[in-house]
Formats: structure tokens, sequence, C-alpha cells
């Protein structure tokens, strides 16, 4: 709370100063010129322009225009002064127990399926992982800016206060006053009223309880008088005392006192405003006598004899400026007489075309801001009217060739040849001395001939090139990671970062501009700092550290508004170090803060209930204990508990929902975070993860460490009505249901899946991974307002959503929908209503004590091949039931996961060689990720122990793997698959 509350106050800080000290320069400026003037110009232009400096103070300070002495001022400064120069630095990173740790740059290619991922890289041999620091929280800092904002605000309350009270006093002696609606006084304003070209006559209400007239209300104007200086002053003194007051009502001084009166009170501190009121107050006296004057409607003798014999009476201040007088203790008088008496002056009724012509160009000059050096980006969208809007930014398309050729020699900084990476071969540099030459200010081929120099050890001339480009680009983005204590992650090597710079041209989105930084190493701050152009962008990838996990929010479209943007920062920990050394509430963990919470047993959602039935912990015997939840023991249920075999190395606990009801309610995704950190069990902890069987059990389980004493359970579910319906089809062509006029049949479904697929001609080319995905087309035909949601359910009961926008019924066939799934896997489809997804979460739901530690060594599992092809299932390291299966021939390319499953890319068939090469493959699905290792063992006549390709693919909710060896499979005895103890770093 104390960070939020800093991180608001610096915010405020640099605004108000920002704002501050261009409205005093302002004001600095409209003093002496209204002094050398003071003789020439009339009192209403001299108003207008104080008006000018009171905007200024009302006006955003970064609001920019290319009219403005303070935006162009901004943009020349930044033209020498734009970034903070790159220096070199050692590349090791302070990790969270203060200890150094070599770090080497890993390469993962991310997209953000939800607003907030964590993110991981690609898994590389290094260091040993950080070891467990002790549990205690970072201690905030309040600094100066949260100190001087108490302040402030403690200022503005007062100053509400006292415009309260005053405001107050007023009101009372108007609603205490008389309302004259007939006789002399009455007859006489309405006359001055239709002289002044006033639309409605003010009511007149005449006052006991006040000694000086005035005006008040701005949308229902009051004029209140004396009654005794209504009764003592003469006819024609009453008439000028009127026709000040209509005055001010005509000019909508009352209206602009409000605006003055708000102003004051956010700057009250402010010297200049200070100066500015009291200048607004002696100017708006000025324009009312001058108008008086000017209609002939007073002289100036009897106008200074009438005033002179009002102030004489006025003892008491009014709440100036909510009610406007005819005198006042601040306005010197004889400053008015002299003036008055001054037949040298110009005087003016209102202000003139000419003059209301310099106001608007000084206004356009003065009140447009300073774009600041450095602000964070913000979030935006394209979309307009149905159409994506226009955006200025383009580019020729010569200097666009020569970005994509960059672009192309950034991404060989990913292939080697002769064990030296492609983008480091001298051919790289000549290519991009060849784009500079043609275009010297081409700030990305800069950067990436820095990146060059770089990698070559000319750290100098890197400098050079990067510093030169960050001043040459049109914006720099800047993004900083740090720690979880919140200190930067200091000399971490990012191995690339991707920028979509989109273009808008005749309404068509064009977002094929990207630009690719690779190499890139955070300095002393925890920064990294990427050149863009001037447009609206989104991350296409980003990748992060070797060993380390991290959180980053999803922007989508965003923009900046100065010339160096900021993202937002990107929290990184040792992969699996169970980190203790900070604490996230819900509302700063990217994760809980847009979600709905709890940290009692029982959320409410959409009509549905959600409740917490029980927290098992199975203990090393197998036998379970029973909480609620909260730390209060219950007796075990009747509820069937799983049996558990594997208690002794393997840490179990079950969460169980009472509520609602499996029909009730469905359940697309859950995560298990660490309650102190926030952070998801299966990146907190190395051996921890969870998977769930049903909709109202999710089983917890870790290797080597216990489970964390509190965790929250996150869950995104579709909550639905008890009529709502809910129709099974079975996996076959044919099958089908029907539901208010709309027919949903299953007009093809296969195993495998193709490269394409057209309305017109069907599939393209025969259907690959035929044993390890599947297919199917759903036709949807009938009335055209019903959408549904369509899962598909596994034989285990794992459900997945295959479309999260829903189906609508249309009349025409469906494209195919592929399913990461073997079709002999597939038990049924389900089709529902069609439900916003919602996420919630219980916080800090307590686990029951396991009395025993765990075991450290692990069993090795050992799959009998036996020369044969089979499938083996392992219970071992239940419930992460592991598949296993040995085939013959080289049968796959490379594989890969979707949000249903893992799909295995097979090769040709006339490329699989089965008599001379043989495959295993493995899988299993639960939220945890590990490393494994296949040690195959062969029949002692085979001699054979070449090795062969292996692969393996890791996604939020499991892992899957195959091997390929160059022997035939009647010389594999056995396969022992191994699950290492230490994580990667």
């Amino acid at each position: 709370m104390i960070d939020f509350f800093q991180q608001i106050s610096e915010a405020w800080s640099t605004w108000m100063r920002a704002a501050g000290w261009q409205a005093a320069l302002l004001a600095g400026f409209v003093f002496v010129l209204l002094f050398l003037l003071r003789r020439w110009i009339s009192a209403p232009l001299r108003y207008a322009i104080l008006l000018v400096v009171l905007l200024k103070f009302a006006t955003p300070p970064f609001m920019t225009l290319s009219t403005g002495f303070f935006s162009q001022s901004s943009a020349m400064h930044q033209q020498v002064f734009r970034v903070p120069p790159i220096y070199t630095i050692e590349t090791t990173l302070l990790t969270e127990d203060n200890s150094s740790s070599a770090v080497r740059s890993g390469v993962r290619n991310s997209e953000a399926a939800e607003n907030i991922q964590p993110q991981e890289t690609v898994p590389q041999p290094a260091a040993s992982p950080a070891p467990v620091v002790p549990n205690h929280s970072a201690t905030a800092k309040f600094g100066w800016s949260a100190f001087w904002m108490c302040l402030y605000i403690g200022g503005v309350v007062c100053a509400l206060f006292v415009l309260m009270r005053r405001y107050t006093a007023v009101k009372r002696i108007v609603r205490s006053s008389a309302l004259q609606e007939s006789g002399t006084l009455h007859a006489e304003i309405a006359r001055i009223a239709g002289l002044l070209n006033m639309k409605t006559t003010p009511a007149l209400r005449l006052s006991d309880e006040t000694d000086g007239p005035f005006a008040i209300g701005t949308w229902r104007p009051t004029i209140v008088l004396p009654r005794g200086l209504a009764e003592e002053l003469q006819a024609d003194q009453l008439t000028i005392v009127l026709a000040h007051e209509l005055a001010h009502v005509r000019r909508r001084d009352l209206l602009v006192g409000w605006f003055e009166t708000l102003v004051s009170i956010v700057w009250w501190f402010h010297p200049a405003l200070w100066w500015l009121r009291r200048s607004l107050r002696q100017t708006r006296e000025d324009c009312c006598d001058d108008l008086l004057l000017a209609r002939e409607l007073a002289q100036p003798e009897r106008y200074c004899e009438t005033l002179i014999e009002a102030a004489s009476r006025q003892h008491n201040r009014l709440a100036e400026t909510l009610v406007l007088g005819f005198v006042h203790r601040e306005h010197p008088t004889a400053r008015r007489i002299r003036r008055l008496m001054d037949a040298s002056l110009f005087r003016s009724d209102r202000l003139r075309y000419p003059a209301l012509f310099l106001v608007v160009l000084i206004a356009l000059i003065m009140l447009p801001g300073i774009q600041p050096e450095t602000q964070p980006v913000t979030q935006t969208t394209l979309e307009g009217n149905g159409v994506w809007r226009n955006l200025s930014f383009q580019l020729d398309q010569n200097e666009e060739a020569a970005v994509e050729e960059c672009k192309e020699l950034a991404q060989t900084y990913f292939f080697t040849s002769n064990d030296q990476r492609k983008f480091a071969q001298p051919e790289t540099r000549e290519k991009l001395e060849a784009v500079l030459k043609l275009y010297p200010d081409n700030f990305y081929a800069q950067y990436l001939l820095g990146t060059w120099y770089q990698l070559e050890g000319n750290q100098q001339e890197a400098t050079r090139l990067k510093n030169q480009a960050l001043k040459q680009a049109p914006v720099v983005l800047s993004q900083r990671y740090q720690l979880g204590n919140g200190e930067p992650a200091t000399g971490v090597e990012i191995s690339q970062i991707e920028v979509e710079c989109n273009r808008v041209q005749n309404h068509s989105l064009d977002p094929s501009l990207k630009l690719k930084f690779v190499n890139l190493t955070t300095d002393a701050e925890g920064k990294v700092y990427l050149p863009v152009y001037d447009t609206v962008y989104r991350m296409s990838s980003q990748a992060y550290p070797e060993g380390y996990f991290a959180e980053i929010q999803s922007l989508g479209w965003f923009e900046s508004k100065s010339r160096q943007g900021t993202l937002p920062d990107v929290l990184i920990w040792r992969r699996w170090s169970r980190p203790r050394n900070f604490t996230q509430s819900a509302a700063e963990s990217p994760i809980l803060k847009d979600a709905t919470g709890t940290d009692e047993l029982r959320l409410e959602s959409n009509g549905n209930q959600y409740e917490i039935a029980a927290v098992y912990r199975a203990q090393k015997d197998g036998s379970f204990v029973s909480e609620n939840g909260k730390g209060k023991p219950q007796s075990l249920s009747k509820t069937s508990l799983p049996e558990i075999k594997n208690g002794a190395f393997l840490d179990h606990a079950l969460i169980d929902l009472a509520n609602p009801v499996e029909s009730r309610f469905g359940l697309q995704e859950i995560q298990i975070l660490d309650s102190q950190t926030k952070i998801r069990l299966d990146n907190f902890q190395y051996g921890a993860g969870y998977n769930w069987a049903d909709q109202n059990r999710f089983h917890l389980f870790s290797l080597w460490n216990p489970l964390p004493e509190t965790v929250d359970l996150v869950l995104q579910v579709y909550d639905y009505n008890a009529n709502d319906y809910r129709f099974e089809i079975p996996p076959q062509v044919g099958a089908s249901v029907e539901q208010a006029g709309v027919t949903f049949k299953i007009k093809y479904l296969g195993a495998g899946n193709h490269i394409g697929w057209s309305s017109k001609t069907g599939f393209y080319g025969e259907a690959q991974s035929l044993d390890n995905t599947s297919e199917v087309i759903f036709d949807i035909s009938g009335a055209q307002e019903l959408r549904s949601s369509l899962w598909v359910v596994s034989k285990s009961g794992r459900r997945w959503n295959l479309k999260n926008g829903g189906w609508f019924s249309a009349g025409i066939g469906n494209t195919p929908i592929r399913i990461s799934l073997p079709l002999q896997e597939i038990d049924h489809f389900e089709l529902v209503p069609y439900r916003t997804r919602e996420t919630i979460y219980f916080e800090g739901l307590q686990l029951p004590p396991r009395r025993d530690p765990l075991v450290q060594e692990l069993p090795t599992i050992e799959f009998p091949v036996n020369g044969k092809t089979g499938i083996y299932v392992s219970e071992a390291l239940s419930p992460m039931r592991i598949l296993f299966e040995s085939r013959r021939g080289d049968l796959f390319s490379g594989m890969g996961a979707s949000e249903h499953g893992f799909e295995l890319h097979e090769r040709p068939q006339q490329n699989q060689k089965p008599e001379m090469s043989s495959t295993v493959n493995w899988s299993y699905y639960a939220n945890i990720s590990l490393r494994e290792r296949l040690k195959f063992e062969y029949y002692p006549s085979s001699n054979n122990k070449s090795g062969g390709s292996s692969q393996s693919c890791s996604a939020a909710w499991g892992s899957a793997g195959f091997a390929t060896r160059k022997v035939p499979l009647e010389q594999i005895k056995a396969v022992r698959l191994e699950i290492l103890s230490q994580p990667a770093d």
C-alpha cells in the first residue's frame, strides 16, 4: 500500500512541478506585459489576458501543440538531451539473496493469451539455482514526494473547509433577506438590465445582515442590497450600485469566479496564483467601472462619491469570488477613484475583435505545455467507428525495405554456423554499413551495428553507435527489470524484444513493420532502451533471461506521449527459487488485480455461490488430515479420497468445492499461487504442481519440498443458470442436437489435422499427426440470434472450450477445429449457452500440516519395451500419470503445444525408416515444470549405443517429449525415465 501511495505521490509531484513552473513563467511574462502597457490597453483585454494565465494553471502541463512555446522549447531541448546514454557493464546479476550469478541469454517467443501471463525462456544448462532467502518483506521507502503530497492534501482540505464556511454564511444572508418583487428598486433594476441588453433580470433582495451590496448565483443570479444603503443613498447613487452589480452578472463574472475559486483550491500554495487572484479582482472591478462609464450610466465624479460613501459603510469581508460586491476592503478605493477620474485612459465596454484575436493568439502560444522526456506509455486502440483510425506515421518504400533487411539480419542472431552466430559474421556489418550509407539517420541500422560490435568485443564503438541511435530515434521505449524486493536486475542479458510499429493508410491496418532487438543488456537501473518510430505499438515477442521467470503486463496496443516512453516494469525471479523476500497483495498481483476474490470461504459470481468444502493433506502413510481452509480441523467427509501410495516422496493436498454443482459452471483453467508472493506454484517451487480430474477437486503435489503453508486458488469460470441447456454430443459424424430452432451437427470428425481447408474444395493434402490430434467441423443452421459455447471432453475428464468467443448460428458451414487430442481419447462434445468468462479467487487457503519430511530420492521409472511396440502407463508419480509409447521408425520431426494439448509433427511415411530406427514418446498432464532424462537399455547382443535426436515441450498444463534412436526397436530392452532434482537455471 505504501509503495502504491509512493508511486501516486511521485506522479503527482511530477505533474505539479511541471504545471507550476510553466504557469509561474507565464504569470511573470503577463505581469511585465501588463505593467508596460497599463495605459494603452483596455480593462477587458487586460482581464482576458489574465484569464489565459488562470487557464494555464488548469491546463495539463503535458498537453502539447505545435504552436506552443513550451512545446517547441521542449522539442528543441530533447533534440540535445533525449535518453540516458548506454554504458557497458559486467553481465552479472545480483540474485534475491544478494549472491552473484552469471546470466546467459535464452530465447523464447511468447504470445500473451491472457492479459497477464508468466513467461519463461527455453531451458539451457546453466549454474545452480539461487538458495532460498529468509522470509521478510521488502521495506517500502516513504519519500519526500509522499510527505509533500500529504501536506498538500491537508492544505486543500483546509481551503475547502474555509470556502464552505464562507459560502454557508453568504447563503444564510441571502435566505434571510427580503425578495423585492415590486416597487421602485424592482422597476429600476429591470430598467438598467434592459439598457445592458440582458435577457433576464436578476432577483433583488434587501438584507439587514450585510453592510455591502453583492451579486451571487451563477445560473440564477441574485443581487443583495443592504437595507440601510438602499434607504440612505440617493436615487442616482442606487442606480450606479445596481448597474455595477448587473455588470458583473452580464459579464459572467460569477461563473469565472467559481472557476477561479476551484483553481485556487488546487493551487493554494502558489505565489503566482495569489498575485493572479488579486489582479483579477482589481481588473474585474475596472471592467465594470468602464462599462458603466462607456454606456453613460454614471459620471466619473458621481461614481467616485458613491464609491466613497458605500466603502465607508462596509466593515465585513465577503466571500470573494463566490459573491461579487460593489466595494471590498481588498480593492483600495483610492486606486479606483484615481482611475475613474483619469480621462486619458482608454475605456471599453467589451472585448473588441482585434483584442480577442490577440488573446486567442497568446493562448495558442502559452497554453500548450511541455512533452515530458519520460512518461509511462498508455494503452490505446486503433479501432474507431468500425474502421481503423488514421495514423500520421508512414515510411518511404525504400526505407521500409532497408528496415526489413535489418530485421532479417537481426534474426540471424539465433542461427549458428561453425559454432558462430551468423549475425556476428563480417557480412552482417557490411550490409548494415551499406544501409547506413543510403540512410545515415537510420537509427535501427545504427543500433544493430552497435550490437554487432558488442558481440565482437569492441564495446567503445558499440556504445557510441547505440547512443547515436537513441538520439536519432523519434521515440525511445524503456523497460525496467526488477527483482522481487524492488532492486533493479542489473546486467541481465535479454535475447530479444520485438516491437510492432503499426501503420494505417486509407483505414487499412498494416502491422508488418516490426523492429527486432537482440542481445540486450540491462543497465545499472535494470533498464533496456529500444529506439522506435513515433506511432502506435504492440510487443510482438519478448524473451527473458535464462534461469528466470517473469511477470509482464500485456498492453495490447499502446502509444507514448513523450520522447521516452516507459513500459511497465517486469518482475523477474530465479526459476523455482521459492522467493520469500517480498510480498504482493492481490491488488498488486497482475493475475489477481482485475479478478473477483475473497479471503473467506464463500464467493458469489453471477448468481453462483462458490464455496470451499474442505482442504486435505496427505501424510507419509497415505492417510489424510482435513481442515476447512482457514486452519480449523474438521472430520473427514464421506467423499472418496484418492489412494496415496507415494506419500513418502510426494507431498499431496486436495482442495474441494462444495458449490456450485458441476452443471452450473464450466471451468476453463485453474491456477494455484503462493499466497505471499502471488507467484504461480509451478513457477514458485521446483517440483510443485497441480491438476484436476473434475471441476470440484484440485490436486496439489510437490517433490523434494513441502507445499507452501497458504495458497490462493484462482479459477476461470463460466457461470450457468439452473434452467440453461446442456447437451452432450457423441463423437461421431452426423450426431446433432437442436436448441431454440438451431441445429448443431457434426459434419466431419477424423483423426489428424490438415494443412488447410476451403469451403469450396475441402481439405488440402492428407491428414497429419493421426495418432495425437483430431479435427472436427460443426454445421450450425437455423435462427440467427443463438450464441453458444462448444466444449470437448476427454475420457480422462479434462475439458476445453473450443472457442472463447462462442459460436453464432449462421446457416452456413464452419471451418475445421484442430484438437490436440487423439480421436480415441474424445469422450463427447458439450453444447452450453455462451457466457463471458470470469476470474475468481480464494485467497489465503491454509493447507493442513504434514508431519513427516519428504524422502529426497525418487524412484526411476522403467518402461519394459522388450523390443516391441506398446503403450505403457506409470502411476509412480500419481496424480501425474505418465504415458509412454514405443514405436518403430524415425517418426517425428518436431513438436508443439496448443491450448488443447501437444502435437507431434510426423515425418512423411517414406522417411520414417522403421527397420533402421525407433522412437519413444511420453507425456503427462499436470501444471508442473520438470527436467527429465531418458536412458536406453539395449540387449547385449545388439552392441549398439548410437544416439539420436530428442525434443521436449511444456505448456501451462503438462509436458511431453520424444526421442529417436538409430537402432531397430527389437534391440531396445527398456527405457528409464529419470526426474532430475536440480532445476535448470
